[in-house]
């Protein structure tokens, strides 16, 4: 349901899980000391549970970074945007056969996920995407 919006968060560095397991996500959050965001109507009214009223991703963002006051925690490109997991700053060296020989030749920083070993570098939608994180966090 908010795939979208935990993507979005994730880009701008903030811890998110993501999970589709309907009322079982209730205990797993509180488990993990976590407010579980919905557009779920049935999950609404459940204590920890933070009810999203758009369903455009952008807005969601603008609306959780203000409601939970996230402004200042905001770091960019910062977790995998796929397990979530914190980059680590990687050797170009160490990743070369995982990347394509254009990205080796014409980059030089690198993140890799520890957990899922995915690769990041600042390519040509990364600027486009900062920008964007920048014009966001002004507006909030």
């Amino acid at each position: 349901m908010l795939g979208k919006l935990c993507k979005l968060l994730r880009i701008c560095g903030i811890d998110a899980a993501y999970s589709n397991q309907g009322m079982a996500i209730l205990l797993e959050a509180r488990k993990q000391n976590r407010i579980v965001l919905t557009r779920n109507t049935r999950l609404q009214k459940k204590k920890e549970v933070f009810f999203m009223k758009t369903s455009d991703p952008v807005e969601q963002l603008e609306h959780i970074i203000s409601e939970f006051k996230l402004k200042n925690r905001i770091a960019p490109f910062s977790r995998c945007i796929e397990c979530n997991c914190k980059l680590k700053a990687v050797d170009k060296t160490l990743i070369r056969n995982s990347i394509p020989y254009f990205t080796y030749k014409h980059f030089d920083e690198f993140a890799l996920c520890p957990n899922c070993r995915r690769v990041f570098w600042k390519g040509s939608h990364y600027k486009r995407m900062l920008k964007d994180i920048r014009h966001l966090l002004r507006r909030t």
